[in-house]
C-alpha cells in the first residue's frame, strides 16, 4: 500500500495564525504512532481567539474538527496528514460532495477503492457483499449491516500490513448510505485499527454520528493573524484596500485569500473605487452561496428580507410584518432549513435572526435576482418597518422606473438624514432620489447634493463619482468640488478658483458691499431671535461650507495675502463662520470679544442648527483651547451629527493631546489616519499624522516619528502645503530637546517660524515656541529667546487662553535673572488651571527644579522635579522622565530608571535581548545570537519596552543606563 493509498496528495498551505491546532494535530498523530506516551492533554490550550481547541470526548482515537466555512479545516486536515506520513503512516482522503449526497455510497467508493488491493483477503461473501453495494456485480443492494461489516473487514486487514489514518473533509455532506457504514467504523474500531480524522462545519456532521468522537474547534483567525495572511498572500495592497478586505473577511481566511483576486490591479493599488460588496471567488461561492442557492423559493426570499431589514433585536417582528404582504402563506418554521444549514440562528425570545457568518448575509444579498430585491423592499416599505426614513427607503428600492413622487421623499429623508450626521447614508438616498427623477435638471441637482453629502462624511471617491456627469453648475456641487480638491488632491489654488466665484456672486446677487464690518459679538445677539435663526439657516449657512474650505486653504497652504479676500464675505456667512474666522486669523487681537461672542452663540443653537454652523464653533474653540468645555454639551445637544463629524474627531485628538490624554490622543488618531486614507481624505489623513507625530515625538519614539513624517512630507511638500509640513520640523525640535540635542532642536525650530516673528494667521504656530526658546536659551543664543519672547508678549498670544498664559510665562521665567525668575516661575504654576495643560506644565516644573536645583537649592527642586518625572511618566514620554530623574538624582535621592514600569519586572532573557537592541541589533541578528527565533526577541522586546517606560529602541540604551544605577528612594 502506497503512502497516499493512490490518492493524489494533496499541497499543504501555508498555515498563519494556526501554532495551537497545529500542536493538537500533531500531539493526536504522535497519540497513534506511540511517540507521545503521556497521553495527556494541556488543560490551558486555547485557540486562536481563545475558545478551547480539544474537548476530549473519548471516542477511540478519531477526531473531529469543526470551524465554519472557509476558516482554514482544509489546511489543517493537510498539516495533518504530511505529518502522518511523516509518522510512516498511510493516509486516505475522503470528502464529502454536495453534489453527491444524494448518490448511495458514493463516500464508501473513496475508502474502498484506495483498499482494493486487499479484497481478495475478504471472504467471498464480504467480497460480494462490497460489490453489490458499489454496483459492481448485479443483484440487490445489501442491507447496510452486512456493507458494514465487510467494510470493517476490509480496513483492518489492510491496516494490519499497513497502518493507516482516514481523513475525511466536509462530512456533512456525506451521502446517508456511506455515513451508517462511517458512524458503524468510528463506534468499531479499536486497538490496532485504523483512526478517522473529520472535518465539518460548526452545528452541521451531517448524517455521521460523531457524538462519541474527541472534537477540535477551528476558530476565526485573531486580527494580527488575519492581516498576516492577508499581507503573505497579496502583498502591497493599497492600505485602505487591505482595511476593506480586512473588514469584510471578517477573519475568515478564504476570503482573505480570494477577495483580492477578483479585484482589478487599478482597484488593488487604490486607483479605482472598490464595489459596493467586494465580489465571491469560486471558493467562496461554493463555501457560502451555493447553500443559499439550494434553498428553497419561500426560504430565501424570507433570508433577503431579512437581510435588508438589518441584524438588530426585533427584526423578526419586522420580517413577519414583510413576510406577510407577500399576500403568501408563511410560518417562521420555513426558516428551518436554513437554521439546520447553519445559515442563521434564531433568538426567539430577542425576536432576532442573525447570519451565522457575515458572508452568508452577503451571499444572500448577491445571489438574490433584482426583482427580488425589489419585492422585498416593496414588503419592508408597505410594512412601515424602521420608521418613515426607512420606509421610504424601501419604497425608493421597490421600483425600477421614475418615480417624482418617491424621489422627492427620498430627497426629503436624505436631508433629515444628513442633519442627523449621516453622510454616506444621505448620499446613497440622494443618488437612489437622482435615479428616480424623471427630469435631467432634478436628476443633475440630486447628484450634486449626493456629491455634498458624501463630501462631508469625507468620502471622496463617492464625491467624485457624483460629480462625473460634467461641470458642477449648483452650489452644492461646486462646494462638493471644492472638498475633493482639497482633501484628497491638496490643491488650493483650485478651492479658490471654484469657490471663490462661488461667494463673490453670492455678494452681487444680494447687492451688499463685499467688505463688511463685522462684530463678532452685537450686543442683542444673546437674544434669540426666530427670524435671525431662519436667515442664517436659509441664506448664509450655505456658504459656511465653501467659506471653510477657503479658509483650510489659506491657513494650511500659508498664504496670508488670501485672508483680505475671506475677510471681504463675512458679512455673508453666518456669525458662527465669522468667529471662526476670527479665532483662526488673530485670536490675540481681539480674544475677549471671540470668547464672547462664542458663549453667546452657544445661546442661540438648536438641535436642528446646521451641519456647518456647529463646525465653525468646533474649530474656533481649538483654536481658544476651549473645545473640551463645549464637547459634552454639543454631544448631548447634536447626537450623532456631532459624533459623526469628521472636525469633531480631529478636535477631540488634538484636545486629547493639548490635555495630557495622550494614549487616547494616539489611538485615535492612528485609527482617524486610516478612516481618512481608507475614504481618499489625504488632507485630513495628513492632520491626524501631526497628532501621531507630536505623540511620538514627546514620547521619543522615533520610529513612529519618522513614519507619520513621511507620509505628512508626501502629501504636503508636492502641494505647498506649508503649514502642514510644518509639522515636521516643529516635531523633530521636540524630539531633539527630549534627548538633549538642543542644537538640533535650534535648527529644526527656527524652520518653523523665525526668532522674533510669530507667523500670520497661523492658529497653531505657538506649538513650536517652548521649544523655540529653551533651544536658543541652551545653545547660548539668549538674544534671539529674548527676541520671540518679546514677539509673543506683543502679539498678546497669552490672551488667547490659559494654556498660552502657561507658554508665555515660563518662557519670562527661563529668560529673567535670578532675582525674577523664582517668582515667575511660581506664579506661572499657580495659574488656574494650569496643570491640565499637561505638556507645558511638564515642561515648567522641570524648568524650574532645574533652576532651583542650579542654585542648591535642592529641597526646594526636588518637590517640581518629582512632580515633573511622574506627568511624564503618565504621557509616556520616558526621555524627559529620565532628564527629569537624572536632575532629581543630582538633588540627592536616588531614584529608580521609571514611575512607570520596574526594572525588577525585567527577566535576565528579556534584559539580554534589550541590551542587544541597543546595541543595534535587528531581532534576525539577536536571535541568531542567543539560538532564539526572531519571534520570540521580538515578542521579548515587546514585554520590555513598556517595563522600562520606553516605546522604541532608540530609547533603550538611556533607558537601560538609567536602570544600571536605579536604587531604592533614599530615606
Amino acid at each position: 500500500m502506497s503512502n497516499s493509498q493512490g490518492q493524489d496528495r494533496v499541497e499543504t498551505p501555508v498555515l498563519v495564525g494556526r501554532d495551537a491546532e497545529k500542536r493538537e494535530l500533531e500531539r493526536w498523530v504522535g497519540r497513534l504512532t506511540g511517540e507521545d506516551r503521556t497521553g495527556t492533554t494541556d488543560d490551558n490550550r486555547t485557540g486562536t481567539t481563545g475558545d478551547p481547541v480539544l474537548e476530549p470526548l473519548g471516542g477511540g482515537g478519531h477526531l473531529l474538527m469543526v470551524g465554519d466555512p472557509g476558516a482554514g479545516k482544509s489546511a489543517l486536515v493537510a498539516h495533518a496528514a504530511d505529518r502522518a506520513r511523516a509518522a510512516g503512516l498511510a493516509v486516505v482522503r475522503l470528502v464529502g460532495l454536495r453534489s453527491e449526497h444524494d448518490l448511495a455510497f458514493s463516500v464508501l467508493h473513496q475508502l474502498v477503492d484506495p483498499l482494493a488491493g486487499y479484497m481478495e483477503r475478504l471472504s467471498p461473501h464480504h467480497v460480494e457483499v462490497l460489490e453489490r453495494a458499489l454496483t459492481r456485480r448485479a443483484g440487490e443492494r445489501p442491507d447496510r449491516l452486512s456493507v458494514s461489516d465487510a467494510v470493517l473487514d476490509l480496513v483492518r486487514r489492510a491496516a494490519q500490513e499497513r497502518p493507516f489514518v482516514v481523513v475525511a473533509e466536509d462530512i456533512h455532506w456525506v451521502d446517508v448510505s456511506s455515513a451508517e457504514v462511517l458512524t458503524f467504523l468510528l463506534r468499531r474500531l479499536g486497538a490496532g485499527g485504523p483512526r478517522f480524522l473529520l472535518a465539518a462545519r460548526t452545528g452541521r456532521t451531517g448524517p455521521v454520528d460523531t457524538r462519541d468522537v474527541e472534537r477540535m474547534n477551528v476558530p476565526a483567525l485573531g486580527p494580527g493573524a488575519a492581516r498576516e495572511l492577508l499581507d503573505l498572500h497579496h502583498p502591497g495592497l493599497h492600505e485602505p484596500v487591505r482595511r476593506r478586505v480586512l473588514a469584510e473577511a471578517q477573519a475568515n481566511a478564504l476570503a482573505l485569500v480570494e477577495f483580492p483576486r477578483q479585484l482589478t490591479t487599478d482597484q488593488c493599488e487604490g486607483l479605482r473605487e472598490l464595489p459596493e460588496r467586494l465580489p465571491f471567488g469560486s471558493g467562496l461561492d461554493e463555501a457560502f452561496a451555493d447553500p443559499v442557492r439550494q434553498l428553497d423559493t419561500t426560504v430565501r426570499t424570507a433570508l433577503l428580507t431579512a437581510a435588508l431589514a438589518g441584524e438588530q433585536a426585533g427584526n423578526l417582528v419586522s420580517l413577519r410584518l414583510a413576510m406577510a404582504g407577500t399576500g403568501e402563506p408563511w410560518e417562521e418554521e420555513c426558516l428551518t432549513p436554513a437554521v439546520d444549514s447553519g445559515l442563521i440562528a434564531l433568538d426567539p425570545p430577542a425576536e432576532l435572526l442573525t447570519f451565522r457568518h457575515p458572508l452568508f448575509r452577503a451571499a444572500v444579498l448577491s445571489t438574490s435576482p433584482p426583482v427580488w430585491h425589489r419585492a422585498a423592499h416593496a414588503n419592508l416599505g408597505r410594512a412601515g418597518v424602521g420608521g418613515a426614513d426607512r420606509r421610504v427607503w424601501h419604497l425608493a428600492h421597490s421600483v425600477d422606473h421614475p418615480d417624482e413622487s418617491l424621489a422627492g421623499g427620498l430627497a426629503a429623508a436624505a436631508q433629515r438624514m444628513l442633519a442627523r450626521g449621516e453622510g454616506a447614508q444621505a448620499a446613497a438616498a440622494f443618488r437612489r432620489a437622482a435615479e428616480l427623477s424623471g427630469e435631467e435638471s432634478a436628476r443633475d441637482r440630486r447628484l450634486e447634493h449626493s456629491a455634498l453629502a458624501a463630501s462631508r462624511a469625507r468620502l471622496m471617491a463617492t464625491t467624485q463619482q457624483a460629480l462625473d456627469r460634467g461641470v458642477p453648475s449648483t452650489p452644492e456641487g461646486r462646494t462638493a468640488a471644492g472638498y475633493v480638491m482639497l482633501h484628497r488632491d491638496g490643491d488650493a489654488d483650485g478651492v479658490f478658483r471654484t469657490l471663490a466665484p462661488l461667494l463673490s456672486d453670492r455678494v452681487r446677487a444680494s447687492r451688499e458691499p463685499e467688505v463688511m464690518p463685522y462684530d463678532p459679538a452685537p450686543p442683542d445677539a444673546i437674544v434669540p431671535d426666530r427670524t435671525s435663526r431662519e436667515r442664517t439657516s436659509q441664506g448664509q449657512a450655505p456658504l459656511d461650507e465653501p467659506f471653510y474650505l477657503l479658509l483650510d486653504a489659506a491657513v494650511w497652504t500659508d498664504r496670508p495675502g488670501l485672508w483680505a479676500r475671506l475677510s471681504g464675505w463675512l458679512g455673508h456667512v453666518s456669525p458662527a463662520a465669522g468667529i471662526c474666522f476670527e479665532a483662526m486669523n488673530n485670536p490675540a487681537a481681539a480674544t475677549r470679544d471671540i470668547r464672547l461672542a462664542l458663549e453667546r452663540h452657544n445661546a442661540l443653537l438648536r438641535s436642528d442648527s446646521p451641519a456647518p454652523e456647529i463646525e465653525g464653533l468646533v474649530r474656533a474653540s481649538i483654536a481658544l483651547d476651549c473645545f473640551a468645555g463645549h464637547d459634552g454639551a454639543w454631544r448631548t445637544l447634536f447626537g450623532g451629527a456631532f459624533d459623526n463629524s469628521p472636525a469633531v474627531s480631529l478636535a477631540r485628538c488634538y484636545d486629547a493631546y493639548q490635555r495630557g490624554d495622550w494614549q487616547s490622543a494616539w489611538t485615535s488618531a492612528r485609527s482617524g489616519r486610516l478612516r481618512a486614507e481608507e475614504r481618499l481624505d489625504f488632507h485630513n489623513a495628513a492632520l491626524f499624522d501631526c497628532v501621531v507625530a507630536l505623540v511620538a515625538a514627546g514620547r521619543g519614539d522615533e520610529e513612529a516619528m519618522a513614519r507619520s513624517h513621511g507620509r505628512i512630507r508626501a502629501f504636503a511638500a508636492p502641494r505647498r502645503i506649508d503649514l502642514l509640513a510644518s509639522a515636521v520640523p516643529e516635531t523633530l525640535a521636540r524630539a531633539a530637546a527630549g534627548r538633549g540635542d538642543f542644537e538640533e532642536a535650534y535648527v529644526q525650530a527656527v524652520t518653523c517660524t523665525a526668532p522674533g516673528r510669530l507667523p500670520v494667521a497661523a492658529p497653531y504656530a505657538q506649538r513650536a515656541f517652548l521649544d523655540l526658546v529653551e533651544a536658543a536659551v541652551r545653545t547660548g543664543r539668549t538674544r534671539e529667546a529674548h527676541r520671540h519672547f518679546e514677539a509673543g508678549r506683543a502679539a498678546g498670544i497669552d490672551r488667547i487662553s490659559a494654556r498660552h498664559r502657561l507658554i508665555l510665562g515660563f518662557c519670562s521665567a527661563l529668560l529673567a535673572d535670578d532675582a525674577s525668575a523664582d517668582l515667575l516661575y511660581r506664579e506661572s504654576l499657580e495659574l488656574p488651571g494650569a496643570a491640565q495643560w499637561a505638556w507645558e506644565h511638564a515642561r515648567g516644573q522641570l524648568w524650574y527644579g532645574e533652576w532651583l536645583r542650579r542654585r542648591r537649592a535642592n529641597t526646594a527642586a526636588r518637590p517640581h522635579l518629582t512632580a515633573a518625572a511622574a506627568a511624564y511618566d503618565r504621557l509616556g514620554a520616558a526621555q524627559w522622565a529620565g532628564r527629569a530623574r537624572r536632575e532629581l538624582r543630582l538633588t540627592g535621592v536616588a531614584v529608580s530608571a521609571s514611575g512607570r514600569g520596574k526594572t525588577g519586572a525585567v527577566t535576565p532573557q528579556e534584559l539580554r535581548i534589550a541590551e542587544l537592541a541597543a546595541g543595534g541589533l535587528s531581532n534576525k541578528e539577536i536571535a541568531r545570537r542567543l539560538n532564539i527565533s526572531s519571534h520570540t526577541a521580538a515578542a521579548h522586546l515587546y514585554r520590555v519596552f513598556p517595563k522600562l517606560g520606553v516605546t522604541s529602541r532608540a530609547a533603550l540604551r538611556d533607558a537601560l543606563r538609567d536602570a544600571e544605577h536605579a536604587v531604592s528612594p533614599a530615606p
